[in-house]
């Protein structure tokens, strides 16, 4: 049936193999086979490329290596089939769409990291202030943490018993266990 389409059968494995000169004839030709196995119970997978397992070759072979960067081989084929330059045009906007994606990927992870060596150097100082004992306003001065976070993480502390806060006069003076 395949043969009789133009197929080749590839050597060493389960696969035929046909060349196309554009997008436009492979369409057809695949059209035309679906036609003759219809209702034939068979199953198959048409790919752009060579059959896995075989060796590659060839300009073609290179342009599916670009699915590897988030570009659809078979878009740009037809392209390149088309307009070189136009191919050329398309790749640079989606090389530069996923190059800008790794920049902000890699941009988010910094900003996470830096959040919490951040973080842990505010808890580091906020240790270190709550051994000699401070109100809540000068820790609020010595320690880079928002108001809402070191009220939160005072109580935490409190409630594990790690600090204990201590009414000196009108304040509360945090001290660490």
């Amino acid at each position: 049936m395949f043969q009789g389409k133009g197929f080749r059968k590839v050597p060493g494995v389960p696969g035929y193999e046909i060349d196309v000169l554009n997008e436009g004839e492979m369409v057809q030709l695949l059209e035309e086979l679906h036609v003759a196995l219809k209702g034939l119970a068979v199953r198959y997978t048409p790919t752009l490329g060579t059959v896995e397992g075989q060796p590659t070759s060839g300009y073609r072979q290179r342009v599916i290596k670009l699915r590897d960067l988030n570009m659809e081989p078979m878009e740009l084929s037809g392209l390149l089939e088309q307009d070189a330059s136009k191919f050329k045009e398309v790749a640079h906007e989606k090389l530069e769409a996923y190059l800008d994606s790794i920049i902000a990927e890699r941009q988010d992870e910094m900003a996470v990291a830096e959040a919490k060596v951040m973080a842990e150097r505010a808890r580091v100082m906020l240790m270190d202030q709550l051994k000699e004992g401070r109100t809540f306003h000068e820790l609020l001065k010595a320690v880079p943490i928002e108001e809402d976070e070191l009220s939160q993480r005072l109580l935490e502390l409190v409630e594990k018993g790690a600090i204990r806060a201590e009414q000196k006069g009108r304040s509360v003076v945090y001290v660490a266990v």
